[in-house]
């Protein structure tokens, strides 16, 4: 499987690559996601999933400080 990339206007991209991984980038170019596991593997799904990464990046925060306040 070849690489595929998307940028979003949200300033964030990722990239699929080999079987299974997926690398997310922030709006300075720095990883912020990498997963060596994952379920998608179309340009299309890479690109709902960069569109959608922002919220999801703000759950992950939320279930975090929640965990810290018990």
């Amino acid at each position: 499987m070849s690489e595929i990339q998307y940028k979003s206007s949200n300033g964030y991209s990722g990239t699929l690559f080999g079987k299974s991984s997926l690398i997310v980038y922030d709006l300075e170019s720095v990883i912020c996601f990498h997963t060596g596991s994952r379920k998608i593997n179309t340009y299309e799904e890479l690109v709902d999933f960069i569109e959608g990464y922002p919220d999801f990046e703000a759950k992950l925060e939320r279930l975090w400080e929640d965990r810290l306040c018990l």
